[in-house]
């Protein structure tokens, strides 16, 4: 895949921001000799919902962004309530980790990704808002795209094979998601057609609300083990790519939404060493553009 010869890009990478809670800063110690080195983590409570009547999403977290270690350091041990610092966050590279609880041996999954930015808000500012959004940006394969009947209260769904990492050898983060909003609905099943045949559809995506969810294996060689899955709402579809041809938006139109990305189109970030590592899209609502004619 061609990069830019003035600003290389190599690296997918899935985003997700909002606000919440910094919990459990732990220097977590590693195995493996005196190169292992320990690294700073935290647990990020995301708030979701109606302002007066929040749920909150758990991610355990390596905290890699420079700035955010700063931030996130002074707090190591110290886990009162009210102590705990309110967070505008960024995090990257999300994963989920499936298990099975010790006390019981039920199935349990845990969110996993590194906390690249975070910014201290004053908790004033929760008396400004009027409903959390816990968003995820990036970009990947469309799969399954249905409807389910659900007892006559039907619902569009898809699965979602998000990218991560570099370019010439990316993995995927598979994501379950409700598809909500009249556009995302009309284009995810303009796309139905072109699933069916076996194409490859790359949407550049937003999804809202991400939660995991687990479960027992009962088939293969790995029955019994806990699995998990990550679930959200896809709430906007930013680009449209069918066997690499571009048919949402048209390329006369100009770009759905501010950044939305082909593959090789992805930026670098940070990592726990500050190095290059993935960036993910960010998107911002405009006026509908067009679609190809074929589409």
């Amino acid at each position: 895949m061609a990069n830019t010869a003035s600003n290389p890009k190599s690296y997918f990478d899935i985003h997700t921001s909002g606000i919440g809670y910094i919990q459990r800063v732990r220097e977590v110690q590693v195995k493996g000799g005196r190169k292992a080195l320990p690294f700073l983590a935290c647990t990020v409570a995301a708030l979701v919902g109606p302002a007066k009547d929040p749920i909150r999403r758990y991610f355990d977290v390596r905290v890699s962004g420079a700035d955010a270690k700063k931030l996130v350091e002074p707090y190591i041990g110290t886990d009162d309530h009210q102590q705990r610092p309110l967070v505008r966050f960024r995090l990257g590279d999300l994963w989920i980790d499936p298990f099975l609880r010790p006390a019981d041996g039920k199935p349990a999954a845990s969110m996993k990704a590194r906390l690249l930015k975070a910014e201290i808000l004053d908790r004033s500012v929760l008396n400004e808002i009027e409903y959390h959004e816990l968003l995820t940006r990036g970009i990947g394969y469309l799969n399954r795209p249905r409807v389910v009947p659900n007892g006559g209260d039907p619902f569009l769904s898809c699965s979602i094979a998000a990218l991560a990492g570099p370019v010439n050898d990316p993995e995927y983060r598979y994501i379950d998601t409700t598809v909500a909003g009249g556009n995302a609905q009309h284009l995810v099943q303009r796309c139905i057609q072109a699933v069916e045949a076996h194409k490859k559809v790359l949407i550049a995506f937003t999804l809202n609300d991400m939660k995991a969810e687990a479960y027992i294996r009962t088939k293969g060689d790995r029955a019994g083990e806990a699995g998990g899955s990550l679930k959200s709402r896809l709430t906007q579809v930013g680009l449209i790519k069918i066997d690499g041809e571009q048919v949402y938006p048209l390329k006369s139109e100009g770009p759905a939404s501010e950044g939305a990305l082909a593959p090789e189109e992805t930026a670098p970030g940070e990592d726990s060493n500050d190095s290059p590592q993935p960036s993910a899209p960010e998107q911002a609502p405009v006026e509908e553009p067009a679609l190809a004619a074929s589409f």
